[in-house]
Order: structure tokens, then C-alpha cells, then sequence
């Protein structure tokens, strides 16, 4: 294997004044942390892979844990990019925890496969009864300014979610040139993008009412579909739009519908100068 491991662990907690802090942190290349900030009770971190991309054989592997009472929102702001492989694939594999009275929120930038691409990705979501989590993904159809429209060769995504102990929801996604399921994909846009959002809150309810106001975001450029993940104050978005501006703004929109259920304003994400 001639490619670089690297990883991210970090736990989020509550210092000695009661502020939202990395109580541990460990990465490696190529992984770099920014300065986190704070926006009101929630800190801020960004992270980032200065490289070109995910090249062949990589593997990184993250980790987050958020404490009671903590509030952490961890985000990429740079789009993750996989590259061509001539054999082999890149890797990553992620594990979220979240306690009792934590938040997490997960906001990475968008996937971008490239041509001749092969990405493996899983992650497990693991809360906590009384914990809170929003955690989002996107994919984009490949370059398209480059005119790359689902040129990769595969993306293999494993996503599990569990509240309570209870395993609420398997996801399994292959996606691969000229299979049923990528041609469904693009059956209504033929460079669509892809979203998916899992959030948990006792705030909630049943889910019914998130739901409802879930649905009500479609719109022509981009689907929008929503449902309750039993009853444990879960539920599940999936977003296709016809292209990365349409599906921002329908990401934002899910960001702003679940703050607001939960009575909080959303959090920026950049540093607000002054503060």
C-alpha cells in the first residue's frame, strides 16, 4: 500500500467555566485543524485537508466525541476530492458519539469524484438519550466544470446510526456508472447532486412536525424527501437538485428548519471579526 493514513480524534467537553472546548485532540497528515472560534454556546472548528485530494490507497480515519452539556459544530470547508486510482481505492472511516445533553453537528463541503475515482466511506452515529445530533453529507456528479458528469469508476457509502442503543437506521449506497441505481439518480437531472441529513433531538417530538415542514422546502431544482426514523426524535432528508447552487440552498434551508425546531439560531461558520 503506498498510500498516507491519516486521522483526527478529538473530544469536545466542558471546561472549568462551563464553555465548550477540544479537551483532547490528535490528527495527522493530512488532517490540519484550524483555530476554533465560538458562536455564542457553540464551538466552531474547522478542518481541512490542504493536499490535492484523496489519492490511491489512502486511508483516513476521524473521530469525534461530544460531552455532556457541550456543543461542538465541525465542519470541512474545503470540497473533499478523490482522485483516479489505477488500482485499489481511497478510504475513510468516521465514528461520531454524542452524550447525554451534547450537540454535534457534522457539515462537510461537498464530495467531488473524479474521474476514474474508487471511495469507500463508512461511519457510525452513536447518540446518546437526551444528546442532539445534525449530520450532513453531499455529493457532487464529478468536475462538471471540467465536464465530468459521473465519470468515477465506484463510491461505496456504509452509514449506521444509533439512538439509544437502538440501531435506527443501515444505509448502504454503491453508486457506479450505467447501474439502475446511478441512472435513477439522474433520471430527473442528469448532473444531479446528491444530499442526505440525519438529525436527532428529543426537541422533535415524534418527528412528525420537522417532517412536515421538511417537505415543504421542494422546489423544482432540487426534490426534497423527509421521514421519521422511528419514534426517538429522528428523522432522515434526502436532497437531489440539478446543481451545487440549488442544492446549498436547500442544505440551508434543512440547517435553518432543524435550528428552529430546536429553538436556536443557526451558528455561523467563519469567525466574526471582534470576537
Amino acid at each position: 500500500m503506498s498510500g498516507i493514513t491519516g486521522h483526527l480524534r478529538l473530544v469536545c467537553g466542558l471546561d472549568g467555566r462551563g464553555v465548550s472546548s477540544l479537551r483532547e485532540q490528535s490528527f495527522r497528515a493530512p488532517i490540519h485543524l484550524s483555530k476554533p472560534h465560538w458562536d455564542e454556546d457553540t464551538l466552531v472548528l474547522n478542518v481541512m485537508n490542504p493536499t490535492a485530494g484523496l489519492l490511491q490507497d489512502d486511508r483516513i480515519m476521524q473521530s469525534a466525541t461530544v460531552r455532556g452539556g457541550a456543543r461542538l459544530l465541525l465542519t470541512m470547508p474545503g470540497a473533499a476530492r478523490a482522485h483516479r486510482v489505477r488500482s485499489g481505492w481511497a478510504e475513510v472511516t468516521q465514528d461520531f458519539t454524542v452524550e447525554r445533553g451534547g450537540f454535534l453537528e457534522v457539515l462537510p463541503e461537498v464530495f467531488i469524484p473524479q474521474a476514474g475515482a474508487c471511495y469507500k466511506q463508512s461511519t457510525e452515529l452513536r447518540v446518546e438519550t437526551g444528546g442532539e445530533l445534525f449530520f450532513f453529507e453531499t455529493i457532487a456528479p464529478g468536475r462538471t466544470a471540467s465536464g465530468e458528469v459521473f465519470c468515477y469508476e465506484w463510491l461505496q457509502w456504509a452509514t449506521d446510526l444509533w439512538v439509544s442503543g437502538v440501531h435506527l437506521a443501515r444505509e448502504r449506497l454503491r453508486l457506479e456508472p450505467g447501474t439502475p441505481e446511478l441512472e435513477a439518480l439522474r433520471a430527473q437531472f442528469p448532473a444531479g447532486y446528491y444530499g442526505t441529513a440525519l438529525a436527532v433531538s428529543e426537541c422533535f417530538g415524534d418527528g412528525a412536525d420537522v417532517v412536515r415542514a421538511l417537505h415543504d422546502l421542494q422546489r423544482d431544482a432540487a426534490w426534497v424527501g423527509a421521514s421519521r426514523l422511528g419514534e426517538r426524535g429522528a428523522v432522515c432528508v434526502r436532497v437531489l437538485a440539478q446543481d451545487a447552487p440549488s442544492l446549498r440552498a436547500v442544505q440551508d434551508a434543512v440547517r435553518a428548519t432543524l435550528y428552529a425546531a430546536l429553538g436556536r439560531r443557526v451558528p455561523g461558520l467563519r469567525r466574526v471579526a471582534g470576537r
